[in-house]
């Protein structure tokens, strides 16, 4: 959604100030100029909650604010029937609380939203790069969670893909964002490595998703051989790149990523030395930690 009316700038300083001023100061919501352009679009949008719905149509009016370099990556509504979220004395509250509790938000930075727009009991609280918002959340005074209690909450929230959040910020949250080529940071709805699970005791092991999340290929660094059983072949950390390979272009910590006939295995060639390759197994199917 464009952005506009600069003449703003004075109102967005002044209802920002009053939002928190009274309320303890939040860790999640950072100082600094106002917004230069301000989201001006509608600040309250119905959420679609069905299971086809698409990233536009379950992120309401935070969907809207974004300024994505290409399509959302995700979003949604505020469930305060389940128990983990509550509502809050203030916006910022409801932020911080939102952020401690769902599921999702262990993807999201936990610091560094600003309050860009307060109108008619809703706040719009956003994380920016370079002045563009990338992540979005649209919070409500009036919201009734499970116990009954009735302030602030999340209404809708979004956000951009992964990939345009800066990398001290992906690789903090263990979001292995890949390269081009030409150095361009790669969506990860194309590719994206992450480390497994703790609570399964995966944390040893790499995981390489390849292509759309629906049906992607999902590559393995198992060094310790725990999931064997669930790959097509094993992992080789001193391996040869077979001839038949072909070249992704995507690049990651100094390797490059090749695949090998079939996509039995992905190879991640040395940048620095084509002789140090090694050889990551395919799962038979994808492999989950309940």
């Amino acid at each position: 959604m464009k952005k506009g009316a600069p003449l703003r700038h004075l109102v967005v300083a002044v209802t920002a100030a009053a939002l928190l001023a009274g309320c303890r100061e939040s860790a999640v919501v950072a100082g600094g100029d106002p917004v230069p352009s301000p989201y001006d679009g509608p600040m309250s949008l119905s959420v679609d909650h069905g299971d086809n719905a698409t990233v536009r149509e379950r992120s309401g009016a935070a969907g809207r604010a974004l300024e994505c370099d290409g399509d959302p990556y995700n979003g949604g509504g505020g469930d305060y029937n389940d128990g983990l979220v509550s509502a809050q004395g203030s916006a910022t509250g409801a932020l911080e609380n939102w952020l401690d509790e769902e599921a999702w938000a262990h993807q999201l930075p936990e610091t560094g939203y600003r309050v860009e727009r307060e109108e008619d009991g809703r706040a719009l609280l956003s994380y920016d790069v370079g002045q563009r918002t990338k992540i979005a959340f649209v919070v409500a005074d009036g919201i009734r969670d499970y116990d009954d209690n009735t302030g602030w909450g999340v209404e809708s929230w979004a956000q951009c893909d992964p990939a345009e959040l800066p990398a001290s910020v992906t690789e903090a949250l263990g979001i292995g964002v890949w390269e081009d080529a030409s150095g361009a940071r790669v969506p990860v709805t194309e590719i994206v490595s992450f480390q497994g699970a703790e609570h399964c005791d995966w944390q040893d092991i790499t995981f390489l998703r390849l292509g759309p999340e629906d049906d992607a290929e999902q590559y393995v660094r198992d060094t310790s051989g725990k999931l064997t059983d669930f790959l097509r072949t094993t992992y080789d950390g001193s391996a040869e790149l077979p001839p038949s390979a072909t070249d992704t272009g995507f690049r990651r910590n100094g390797r490059q990523l090749w695949l090998g006939r079939g996509h039995d295995a992905a190879f991640l060639v040395s940048l620095q030395d084509p002789d140090d390759v090694e050889r990551w197994p395919v799962g038979k199917q994808p492999i989950f930690c309940a």
